[in-house]
């Protein structure tokens, strides 16, 4: 039996400065976190998760960019908070 979600996050996923255009729209429930919308990111596009990834992103409350993925301490000139401690609600708010 499929699971059902309250809500949903709809996102249209665009590669850049690559021709022909490559998009993917996906949607997610609203309880995912950045690490499983990496995952459902990279299922999308037919991947295979070989590399580190980080988003960057506008932190809602202080304006302050924020980077979240998977902290590594060989790269500890700036702070990565981990994706799977970090809701995406959190940070899509329906007022942005």
């Amino acid at each position: 039996m499929k699971k059902k979600f309250d809500q949903v996050y709809q996102f249209k996923i665009t590669l850049k400065d690559i021709k022909p255009l490559i998009w993917r729209r996906i949607q997610v429930p609203k309880t995912y976190t950045f690490w499983d919308f990496h995952v459902a990111i990279q299922d999308s596009m037919g991947w295979f998760d070989g590399h580190l990834h980080e988003f960057e992103i506008n932190n809602p409350l202080t304006g302050l960019k924020t980077l979240i993925g998977i902290p590594e301490e060989e790269f500890a000139d700036y702070k990565v908070l981990p994706g799977w401690k970090i809701k995406i609600a959190d940070y899509f708010l329906r007022e942005n």
